[in-house]
């Protein structure tokens, strides 16, 4: 984690709102380009998390791989895909996080509760699991949509609004307004107010936002 111990701004003036891009002359110090992480905003698929209950599954000492059996809504179902990656923890173990993958779709297991049931395949860390302890999965989804992406820390929240510092060069950065749609783990959609190929501010961009915000 980089750490800054301060910044100077130079030739600040009043901002210019057009567009919802607030728009400043000033020149950030060589001592600041140095700590900030500037990222590329990238087209990405949307990523959802689905966030469930399961339990370890009964296993063949012989096999090496410990399952996760989940249960799901029949609704969820269609949108999971073998292969997809999930994250479990348990509350006997609630300090670590087991990673796993899907490996099986089961759509009719209980047609009055309207449930279906994921078995998922756990790394070689899975040993540590227990059959029948319970579980909380986060299942990394796709939703087949691409969408302009940036690191979640990128985002600033302001009086219920959501802005970004787009970086041009040193002399030119940009508070922007924009819309997202989800957050996805570290990585947030835009769905109105940043393009391709446009650079962010993503570390220490809140001591820039409030220095810009007080002129």
């Amino acid at each position: 984690m980089l750490i800054i111990t301060g910044f100077s701004l130079d030739g600040c003036k009043h901002p210019q709102v057009d567009g919802g891009v607030t728009k400043k002359t000033f020149v950030l110090s060589d001592t600041m380009m140095k700590t900030i992480r500037i990222d590329t905003a990238n087209l990405k698929p949307v990523l959802m998390e689905l966030h469930l209950s399961g339990k370890v599954a009964e296993n063949d000492v012989n096999i090496k791989n410990t399952g996760i059996l989940v249960n799901v809504a029949t609704a969820n179902l269609a949108t999971v895909t073998k292969g997809y990656e999930a994250d479990v923890v348990t509350a006997s173990l609630p300090h670590m996080i087991f990673h796993g993958i899907v490996d099986g779709i089961h759509t009719i297991t209980d047609t009055l509760a309207h449930t279906g049931q994921l078995s998922i395949k756990m790394d070689i860390s899975g040993k540590a699991l227990k059959p029948e302890m319970f579980t909380k999965v986060v299942l990394h989804c796709e939703e087949g949509d691409n969408m302009v992406a940036v690191p979640e820390t990128a985002i600033i929240e302001d009086h219920s609004k959501n802005f970004v510092l787009v970086f041009k060069d040193k002399y030119n950065i940009q508070v922007r307004e924009v819309e997202t749609y989800t957050t996805s783990g570290d990585v947030t959609y835009i769905s109105k107010g940043l393009s391709v190929g446009e650079s962010v501010i993503s570390a220490h961009q809140q001591q820039i936002y409030n220095a810009l915000s007080e002129n």
